[in-house]
């Protein structure tokens, strides 16, 4: 369920909001504490959830998020984990397996889940827990706290399959679609601004 650094003593957890990474990196994070399973302990960080809502400036982003975290308060956790497995775990066309979308269970999946486990270590990260490397959240928090690492070989092959995701709930009017419509958004403007900082460090020269 979490990535644990590998050196030093940093502790990236699910439901750790550090805002250590930049205002769009807690959104990330946030939306990935709102993607896993829910279960008492999602409820009890509920109030915390709220309080990381004062950090997000824009008001219609923030507007969302408010609108996801009272749907969460306002329905008994048996209708949520019943919503969430129904949705993720038994429908395979909104499973939460980023490889799943684009490969399916085809021998090409087995390759593209190393080259994810393999990103992770490489950046200095292992993955714990049994959720396979694809698992949305988990790639979630990882990009996180390092979209460097992220924009060049994660959004680049499961951008579209996010924006996918998003489309279909919202075609179900799903109460996840508004979570996955900002999540597109957001995924847009890391990669914006990582080109437009690479671009900064690395200026074209014209002749």
């Amino acid at each position: 369920m979490s990535i644990t650094q590998r050196w030093g003593k940093k502790t990236v957890s699910g439901w750790a909001l550090t805002n250590g990474g930049g205002k769009m990196n807690l959104q990330i994070k946030l939306i990935s504490c709102l993607l896993h399973y829910p279960d008492e302990s999602l409820l009890e960080w509920l109030p915390s959830l709220r309080e990381v809502l004062n950090e997000i400036e824009n008001v219609a982003d923030r507007d969302t998020y408010d609108q996801i975290i009272t749907y969460f308060e306002t329905t008994s956790l048996i209708q949520l984990q019943e919503q969430y497995t129904e949705t993720f775990d038994l429908n395979p066309s909104s499973c939460l397996n980023l490889t799943y979308h684009r490969w399916g269970d085809t021998e090409k999946r087995g390759p593209a889940l190393v080259h994810l486990e393999e990103i992770y270590l490489k950046a200095g990260f292992q993955r714990i827990g049994s959720e396979l490397p694809d698992y949305l959240p988990l790639v979630l928090e990882f990009i996180s706290e390092r979209p460097d690492a992220a924009i060049s070989e994660i959004i680049p092959l499961y951008g579209e399959v996010v924006g996918t995701l998003a489309e279909r709930l919202r075609q179900a009017d799903h109460p996840y679609a508004l979570l996955f419509e900002q999540l597109v958004d957001i995924l847009g403007s890391y990669e914006v601004t990582v080109v437009s900082q690479a671009e900064a460090m690395n200026p074209k020269v014209l002749f």
